[in-house]
């Protein structure tokens, strides 16, 4: 990966439910992203943007319409990640399912779509009569539907984390009641699965870069008014699903994952804060990268040891909590956004931070970078925003 004074290239307007997901399509110029609601789109961007409008100090970057819509999930996207040749497209989803799609297949329809909405709501504000009915109810963008190559089913509740391994072999999953599942992607069978500590749910999950190790997060809030169960993290044996190394034991030796009160908490929470609800291996194997979520003044992205799961350093730092994590293809830094409304870039050999794309705004609850994407050539970024805006970066200007 090439950093050059990066460039704020795209802002694709995706209002209404805001965006939870993104994902390149093989190159730069197709992106994927899914939202709230279960839709996804995709857009074919032009090698050169259009001019951006210069009657401000600084003109936003250009929007474009997507050109597909993929039916077929009834609930929230969780996730969603690509094959590096952008054949296939994998989704996760708060209706228990994962989806397979073919981003080349015949579309089975057309629609047309608002996804400008609240724009238009806000140009009309002021305005009366025949002019804001204009405004409001002018025509959208004409998108081709299609339909799901295949759905994976297993999980008895909303899959909340999703993980594909770098040799595209294998993907795993997790949902809110702690059942992990690893599956064949190419046979579309389950490897194996297995479930982690009781009234917890898995909200970070991936793949060694062999498919042979899974990083598993697990947190939740409350059991009830008064209990807080124990926050996990463990590399597990994907072969048989038994524990192989507890990352948090090792951190916190007096850590008792049975203890479930406030108190019990106290142990490990100024580390997990909200959960480490991100998680990726570098594509050697040998590390691990964490999030810190959840409303802390400084979110960080550990790095861990992936053999002896000793804390190798902690990088970056989101005001109110990290939403996505991951390595660049070559190792050498890791890419974190977050609530402030940022995209962070750190070398990982000493931390340091050479690029901060976005800018922070300044509001706890404005504007989350919720979800990052690396394109497959290492030149480009794009993060999902949920004030209903798909970020693109150009790493070279």
């Amino acid at each position: 990966m090439e950093i050059n004074k990066p460039v704020h290239r795209w802002q694709l307007k995706f209002e209404g439910e805001w965006p939870t997901s993104v994902a390149f399509l093989g190159s730069s110029r197709r992106i994927a992203a899914g939202n709230r609601a279960g839709q996804i789109y995709v857009w074919h961007l032009p090698e050169t943007p259009p001019e951006a409008e210069q009657d401000q100090k600084e003109p936003a970057p250009p929007d474009w319409a997507p050109s597909r819509r993929f039916d077929g999930h009834t609930n929230g996207i969780s996730h969603l990640f690509a094959t590096a040749d952008g054949k296939t497209l994998l989704s996760s989803s708060l209706d228990r399912t994962i989806r397979i799609w073919d981003p080349a297949v015949a579309a089975s329809g057309t629609a047309e779509v608002v996804l400008d909405a609240q724009d238009r709501e806000r140009q009309a504000r002021y305005k009366s009569g025949e002019e804001k009915d204009a405004i409001l109810n002018a025509p959208g963008c004409t998108v081709e539907t299609c339909e799901p190559v295949q759905t994976l089913e297993g999980h008895r509740d909303w899959v909340a984390s999703l993980g594909l391994s770098r040799d595209e072999k294998r993907l795993i999953s997790g949902d809110i009641s702690a059942t992990v599942i690893v599956w064949d992607l190419a046979n579309r069978t389950q490897v194996s699965t297995w479930s982690g500590q009781p009234w917890n749910g898995v909200v970070a999950a991936a793949l060694s870069p062999d498919g042979q190790t899974a990083l598993v997060s697990e947190y939740r809030y409350k059991r009830d008014d008064f209990d807080i169960p124990a926050a996990a993290l463990k590399l597990w044996n994907v072969a048989d699903g038994t524990e192989k190394l507890d990352l948090l034991k090792i951190q916190f030796p007096k850590l008792d994952a049975t203890a479930s009160s406030y108190g019990a908490a106290q142990v490990w929470r100024k580390f997990v804060h909200g959960g480490l609800i991100a998680a990726d291996f570098s594509p050697n194997g040998k590390l691990v990268a964490v999030g810190q979520g959840g409303e802390t003044d400084t979110g960080q992205v550990p790095l861990f040891d992936a053999e002896s799961g000793e804390l190798i350093r902690a990088v970056s730092g989101h005001r109110y909590g990290v939403c996505d994590v991951q390595f660049s293809a070559d190792g050498k830094y890791v890419l974190s956004s977050g609530r402030d409304t940022t995209v962070r870039i750190c070398q990982v050999e000493d931390g340091k931070e050479i690029a901060s794309l976005g800018k922070e705004r300044g509001g706890q609850f404005k504007d989350w970078l919720h979800a990052i994407a690396v394109s497959p050539d290492q030149q480009a970024v794009a993060a999902a925003d949920i004030a209903g805006m798909v970020h693109v970066w150009q790493l070279q200007s």
